[in-house]
């Protein structure tokens, strides 16, 4: 009987050690996901970064800061990275793009059918007109 109580403890210590080792391995992939968000995103290029206008920002050096998305020139996808920018509304800012041409500034956005002020005032830090 010692033998086998002696196999169960030890079956269950390796099944102990395997749970563990999986719950530190599930911890690792999450915080991965939650604080490398561009390994699972695909094109890191495709993706917008807010422009910060504050004066403590600017004393900082900006060295790699990728530039802001330029509405006159953005595609379909690169558009759908903006906040509150679904598959429908950026194919409505390319038509509209295309039937009056360039936007003469970000405020000309809400022309498009489906943006607002709101929707305006969150895509701001991401998107210019030059």
């Amino acid at each position: 009987m010692n033998n086998v109580e002696t196999a169960v403890e030890r079956h269950y210590w390796r099944a102990v050690t395997f749970l563990v080792i999986l719950i530190l391995a599930g911890a690792g992939f999450w915080g991965l996901r939650r604080f490398a968000p561009v390994v699972f995103l695909g094109k890191p290029d495709l993706i917008a970064v807010p422009h910060d206008e504050h004066p403590q920002n600017r004393a900082k050096p900006t060295l790699n800061k990728p530039a802001l998305l330029n509405i006159n020139t953005a595609s379909t996808e690169e558009l759908q990275t903006l906040p509150n920018i679904g598959e429908a509304t950026a194919q409505r800012i390319v038509d509209y793009r295309t039937q009056h041409g360039d936007f003469d500034g970000v405020d000309a956005i809400q022309n498009v059918k489906g943006i607002g002020a709101k929707t305006l005032e969150k895509l701001r830090p991401f998107v210019d007109a030059k």
